[in-house]
């Protein structure tokens, strides 16, 4: 038995006697979100003088831009580290849309899980994206790829109606991009907030060079980029009445 063979003959039912509603539409909405492949721009390398930060929730400062270097060391001298030095009121910076951004929803969906791994995630910025009606601003967080575990997405679905797509398990890989109103999820037991209005949180760095995990996690998602994205099994689809 497949997993969409578990989706209740109620909700099935309830989707025939919409008028001109199939699959083909639905599944229309759920990838909507989805943009095609699109190069990020990645960060610069990094000097034998920074090594990479560790995002850790225990983490207390990154600190201001270094002071200048004595003479001839070849290295700037960072100033002593204090709890949340530098950290207070620290915004992500604006950013221009990529030229090819299609429009997004109106609406954003909601997608939901037991955790998120992303690999290699970079806290980009704040951009405007367009509508068809105005634009929209939305955190943008890049990575090189994104697992997500216990996956429920909810879109907004006929009048009246949320879609819910469920799987167990589903995969981001290559040129990764989120667009969010809003990212909540749990790092080290801390609970962690991301949004276009917010300041970054304290001891949060702007990128990190390796997996980080946040356990439940909630995404108000109005688009999203990937070169490719699974399912395990495959995505299950339901209709629920609001």
């Amino acid at each position: 038995m497949t997993r969409s063979d578990t989706v209740p003959r109620a909700a099935r039912r309830e989707a025939m006697r919409l008028p001109g509603l199939h699959r083909q539409r639905l599944l229309a909405a759920l990838f909507g979100l989805l943009g095609s492949a699109g190069l990020l721009t990645a960060p610069g390398p990094a000097t034998a003088c920074a090594p990479a930060t560790p995002m850790l929730a225990e983490q207390t400062w990154v600190g201001p831009s270094p002071l200048p270097a004595p003479p001839g060391s070849g290295c700037a001298s960072t100033p002593p580290r204090r709890p949340g030095d530098g950290q207070r009121n620290r915004r992500p910076p604006s950013i221009a849309a990529d030229p090819d951004q299609p429009p997004v929803a109106a609406t954003a969906s909601t997608l939901t899980g037991s955790r998120v791994t992303m690999t290699r995630l970079r806290i980009e910025g704040v951009v405007q994206l367009p509508t068809a009606d105005g634009s929209r601003t939305a955190l943008k967080v890049s990575m090189d790829d994104a697992v997500v575990d216990d996956v429920l997405l909810r879109s907004p679905g006929p009048p009246g109606h949320t879609m819910r797509f469920t799987a167990d398990q589903m995969a981001l890989r290559g040129n990764v991009a989120v667009y969010a109103t809003r990212f909540v999820g749990r790092l080290s037991g801390t609970t962690i907030t991301l949004g276009p209005d917010l300041p970054l949180p304290v001891g949060i760095p702007d990128s990190a060079p390796g997996p980080v995990t946040f356990t439940e996690p909630a995404i108000e998602l109005v688009y999203l980029r990937a070169d490719t994205l699974t399912t395990n099994p495959r995505l299950a689809l339901t209709l629920a009445r609001n």
